[in-house]
């Protein structure tokens, strides 16, 4: 739908913005209302941290709104810079409930009135097709620049060249001064993104929900622990590291650390796996933890683990509020779009055939055989998690496989 139908409504209401008078611009400082729009990607909300302390700096009059999904609506709450009122989520049922919800949002927005809306989807057309309904001054978006196929129309008057050869966050901010500068020397942003600018918030521990998770798994805090999510859920399952192998790993940390406890994460559809890859190991020390936790129980418990082991994943971008150190298994996706920005180590194999999900593709693969995952040997990940957990100095965060820095 959002290929043909979507491409079509583009194109209609691109010829149709024609005749929609602008308003007049307006400069940055006299900034009121900015929307940003994300409506898919749970981690996608760390990735646009940046961005958003970019917004707060170059408009600090500002008062930032954000147009999600209710499902992705709680990991933007966890962005403080942001009022909890002004996370907008859509209802996800059915395709009836997404539009009327957005209909509804949509005239509280209107009335606003908006400065600012800028769409960090990756080519989509039905966040395109939402900006033409939304009064702005000025509204952007990625730019496909030349390239054949992601059609959008020309429903954005401000936007960049996405770059699929540097990371989402550099994107996403690229996008953000763009937008919030109303330039037009294309191919925009000209100009470099340092590391220095790719900052994040950090999560406060909250009393209320820790007492709430001493007593939901109690004498969980009472030993040292660490944290494995070992499934990415039904959509995308070749990212997921073969559960044999994630077994062996645990095995091995078990015996290693006598004294630790293995806590299992993710949400209600990942609680299948998670039972299985308990009975096979059994012991009391492992506990699972999947779809028994809100965000905030996850950030607590991110908190104090010693470490997260994970497939490309979103606790591994929650994980950046925390400084938890993670060890991130990656596979269909580039680690150098995509790692996180906290204290990471990325296992990668390099196949010549990844990333086979990118921003190109809407982010599908034909891929039902994940060897460049089976490549990884668990005695790699248990050698590297064992050397992360005792805190070796020759540990370089920020790095694909401890050599290559995938953040310069």
């Amino acid at each position: 739908m959002d290929r043909h139908v979507g491409s079509l409504i583009c194109f209609f209401l691109s010829g149709l913005g024609r005749f929609v008078p602008r308003p007049k611009p307006v400069e940055s400082r006299n900034v009121r209302n900015i929307l940003l729009i994300e409506l898919f990607e749970m981690g996608a909300s760390i990735m646009t941290y940046p961005a958003v302390l970019y917004l707060r700096e170059h408009a600090p009059q500002a008062r930032i709104h954000v147009l999600t999904t209710r499902s992705i609506r709680p990991s933007w709450l966890k962005i403080s810079e942001i009022d909890p009122n002004c996370v907008h989520g859509l209802e996800e049922k059915s395709v009836l409930s997404f539009l009327l919800s957005f209909w509804r949002i949509r005239r509280q927005l209107n009335r606003l009135p908006l400065d600012l809306v800028i769409d960090f989807e990756l080519f989509f057309r039905i966040t395109a097709i939402f900006s033409f309904f939304l009064r702005a001054i000025r509204k952007g978006g990625f730019q496909r620049y030349h390239l054949e196929g992601l059609y959008r129309g020309s429903i954005y008057d401000s936007g960049c060249h996405f770059n699929q050869n540097t990371h989402i966050s550099r994107n996403f901010l690229a996008l953000t001064k763009t937008v919030l500068a109303g330039t037009h020397h294309l191919p925009e942003h000209k100009g470099a993104i340092g590391l220095e600018e790719l900052q994040v918030g950090s999560y406060q521990s909250q009393k209320p929900v820790r007492l709430g998770l001493d007593q939901k798994i109690p004498g969980f805090f009472s030993s040292p622990y660490l944290l494995v999510a070992p499934d990415v859920g039904p959509n995308l399952p070749v990212r997921n590291y073969p559960l044999d192998r994630l077994q062996t790993v645990i095995r091995g940390l078990l015996k290693e650390f006598p004294d630790h406890q293995v806590g299992l994460i993710g949400t209600k559809e990942n609680r299948g796996p998670c039972e299985e890859l308990k009975s096979r190991i059994g012991g009391h020390r492992i506990t699972v933890l999947a779809g028994n936790t809100s965000m905030d129980e996850l950030c607590e418990l991110l908190l104090d683990a010693r470490l997260l082991i994970s497939n490309d994943n979103g606790p591994i971008h929650f994980a950046a509020l925390t400084q938890t150190p993670t060890l991130a298994l990656f596979s269909t996706d580039s680690p150098f779009v995509y790692g996180p920005l906290g204290r990471s180590v990325i296992l990668y194999s390099h196949f010549q055939c990844s990333p086979c999900i990118m921003a190109y593709n809407h982010k599908q693969s034909d891929c039902t055989d994940n060897k460049c995952l089976q490549a990884i040997p668990p005695e790699a990940v248990l050698d590297l998690a064992c050397r992360m957990l005792k805190r070796d100095p020759g540990i370089r965060y920020r790095t694909i496989n401890n050599q290559s820095p995938y953040l310069m």
